[in-house]
């Protein structure tokens, strides 16, 4: 089984290297994906946000599936993880452990945010 525990404080906020390898050594496109996963944010936390007060499992967990989509191939490992969490929580109908999940995206994309404004050199 894997572990659903979410990304901790000390995780891996931006891979700079997994980016450019997600995105087969192409950096424009790395730094596209970047962008748009950084544009979008705030309004898919909004969305989570939102499934999450309405007790919507099935929606949270396939809202954060969707989003995965975008973490995955942007080299964040920390958001990654925390999404991952989300969803599998949401999956099982767990509201306490989605509700503990989710104050860990809301950290780990605010910890992206301020990381991508700073440029983020320790994790490059």
């Amino acid at each position: 089984m894997i572990d659903p525990t979410p990304a901790k404080e000390n995780d891996l906020i931006q891979d700079s290297h997994l980016a450019l390898q997600l995105a087969g050594g192409d950096a424009e496109l790395a730094a596209d994906l970047m962008a748009a996963l950084l544009e979008g944010l705030p309004d898919e936390l909004e969305a989570l946000r939102a499934c999450l007060a309405e007790s919507d499992w099935l929606g949270l967990a396939e809202y954060a599936h969707q989003v995965r989509g975008a973490t995955r191939y942007c080299g964040v490992p920390a958001l990654d993880a925390a999404i991952e969490a989300l969803e599998r929580a949401a999956r099982v109908g767990d509201g306490t452990r989605c509700i503990e999940v989710f104050a860990s995206v809301e950290t780990q994309a605010e910890r992206l945010q301020s990381c991508m404004s700073a440029d983020c050199p320790a994790n490059s």
